[in-house]
């Protein structure tokens, strides 16, 4: 699909973190750097609720519908009563925030009901991948801006299967119907969901007003429910009922992308009216999650990871330009991006406003490509990145984790500044052949596309976009200049920016990919550092500093160095000391 013809598709870049990041609960152990009201070191309580809940403009997915949808659990038998999906977020990795007055995990932005859009909508925004939690013995330390553990595979497998699923089976169709007609009034207004009872007629027929479901003295309304979802569904061929089909051919993906658009332009209607109207929104639903399907990726990304640029590359510009996907990275922490001007792992571009709206773009925004009009809230993602300055690195907390050694920190911090502080003291990019580490992702973004490189279409397609949304919202140039430097760059440096390691005990795990999963352990020569660990799991070990590398039962995730983009190569500096000597280092580090 070339960017300077196709004409009027909806873009979809999928829940994740596609381009970058954008610039509390539970509360047994405050995080780090939470600061009181009006402090000016970390976020208020009132610019935290900012931080976890503020939309983007990437808020299409109805909360009525994602409380009625029922979680793999529930399908599978494995819980007891009804389990939503929205339930237990922290199998996705998301963090619970029992400060939100609708019960949303960290980092799930809510819009409230309008007289336009009279149904609260949900997306995620970038706290969902920035505010980490580390867990030790009984306690929890959340960090704001840490990288969390959110695992976007997962969240999207899950919602396809239980969106097709739901579809597919008329039980479980009648079912979400009926529950729908609970959550729907209740939702489009937010608030906690009310709770689930069996459905009076009274209520099919106020969610459903224009479907006949009026008892008789033939049929009972739930017999009318199911006589019109039996019509519905048998109605046409293919069934409205079925998943649509989407392979990496032409034709498949045009039609896609109309219904697609179709999805779209149903979350316009005033409201849902007729039983055929709620299928129609929860298949728009699938259509939405399914816009992955047509990309082939060499290694799961797993938790904490996203093969950002990747994706972009394939629903921006086709599965053809991106190939197979072999470049997963970290979510960065926060802090550290502060200290430099180019943004990523790999420092590729200057642009804050640009990074922000290519953030949103990936957090599942939409944008027209005729007109380059798009759903990004240009203000609210400026408001993201005044409150993400604000985020300080975490000191360690020494009431959980332990208290510091003075000794070994003074002998560590001769050993860092022969060791690590030529590269890490200013920021700088490091080219691919002096640091060693895996190249995927460095050589993915110097990848072409058509007769362009791939920073300069990516530059061009933000660009537009930015300047249309600036245009929309009347932003003035009091309120652009401090996000825009005087000249816009994308690059593709072909390296890795070395980065001030302050709060560098809160990033776990290690390299710009998270092949490593301690700081011990990238002390070790490559032959000694961990070829398999698991991932996924909120255990921290204080010693070697990073999730702990044996779990008891099956893990989340295992991190498999041969896959492709995993490797755990290179950044071989102080491997050659002495244990004592790398526990000086490393309490050092943790002082930091």
């Amino acid at each position: 699909m070339d960017c300077r013809s196709a004409r009027g598709v909806l873009v979809w870049l999928c829940l994740a973190g596609v381009l970058g990041s954008c610039a509390s609960a539970p509360r047994s152990s405050p995080p780090p750097n939470a600061g009181g009201s009006g402090s000016p070191a970390g976020l208020s309580q009132r610019e935290r609720e900012g931080f976890y809940h503020l939309a983007q403009g990437n808020e299409h997915l109805w909360l009525a519908v994602l409380r009625a949808l029922p979680s793999r659990s529930t399908l599978e038998g494995r819980v007891s009563g009804f389990q939503s999906f929205l339930d237990e977020p922290e199998r996705f990795g998301l963090l619970s925030d029992p400060d939100s007055p609708e019960g949303l995990p960290v980092g799930v932005a809510l819009v409230p009901a309008t007289e336009r859009h009279p149904v609260a909508r949900v997306g995620i925004n970038c706290a969902a991948c920035h505010v980490g939690e580390f867990h030790y013995r009984d306690a929890k330390v959340r960090v704001d801006g840490a990288p969390s553990l959110l695992n976007m595979d997962d969240f999207n497998r899950e919602a396809v299967e239980v969106l097709s699923r739901t579809l597919m089976d008329r039980t479980q169709l009648l079912a979400f119907l009926e529950r729908l007609a609970v959550y729907l009034p209740e939702q489009t207004r937010g608030g906690r969901p009310p709770r689930l009872e069996a459905v009076a007629d009274a209520r099919l027929q106020e969610a459903y007003p224009d479907t006949e479901l009026t008892p008789d003295g033939n049929s009972s309304a739930r017999e009318k429910l199911v006589a019109e979802v039996e019509w519905y569904c048998g109605s046409q061929q293919p069934s409205p009922c079925e998943p649509p089909r989407l392979k990496a051919d032409p034709v498949l993906l045009r039609e896609f992308d109309e219904q697609l658009g179709q999805y779209f332009r149903e979350q316009s209607r005033k409201q849902v009216r007729t039983v055929p109207d709620a299928i129609r929104v929860l298949r728009g639903h699938l259509v939405y999650f399914m816009r992955l399907g047509t990309l082939k990726f060499g290694a799961q990304a797993g938790p904490g990871r996203v093969d950002a640029f990747g994706v972009a590359r394939g629903v921006l510009f086709g599965p053809q330009a991106a190939g197979v996907l072999d470049a997963p990275v970290s979510y960065p922490c926060l802090w550290e991006f502060q200290t430099s001007p180019w943004l990523h792992w790999d420092g590729n571009t200057n642009s804050i406003m640009e990074r922000n709206i290519g953030q949103a773009l990936g957090m599942g925004a939409v944008v027209d490509r005729r007109t380059f009009e798009s759903s990004v809230l240009p203000r609210n993602l400026a408001e993201m990145e005044r409150l993400s300055r604000k985020i300080v690195s975490p000191a360690w907390p020494e009431e959980v984790f332990g208290a510091l050694d003075a000794g070994r920190i003074e002998r560590g911090r001769g050993l860092f500044a022969q060791n690590c502080q030529g590269c890490h003291d200013k920021p700088g990019v490091i080219p691919l052949e002096a640091v060693g580490t895996d190249g995927n992702r460095a050589r993915s973004f110097a990848s072409r596309v058509g007769d362009l490189e791939f920073p300069a279409a990516l530059q061009d397609l933000l660009s537009r976009v930015k300047q249309r949304a600036y245009a929309r919202e009347g932003l003035s140039q009091e309120e652009i200049s401090p996000l825009e430097p005087g000249i816009v760059y994308w690059r593709a440096p072909m390296g890795y920016v070395s980065r001030p390691l302050s709060g560098i005990w809160a990033s776990p795990p290690y390299l710009h990919n998270g092949s490593v999963p301690t700081l011990w352990d990238l002390l070790q020569p490559v032959a000694r550092r961990p070829a398999r660990f698991p991932l996924g799991q909120h255990e921290y070990d204080p010693e070697k500093v990073g999730y702990v590398t044996e779990v008891s039962g099956t893990p989340r995730f295992t991190f498999d160095v041969s896959m492709p983009g995993n490797g755990n190569g290179g950044h071989e500096y102080g491997t050659g000391l002495s244990d004592e000597e790398k526990l000086d280092l490393i309490e050092y580090l943790k002082s930091l």
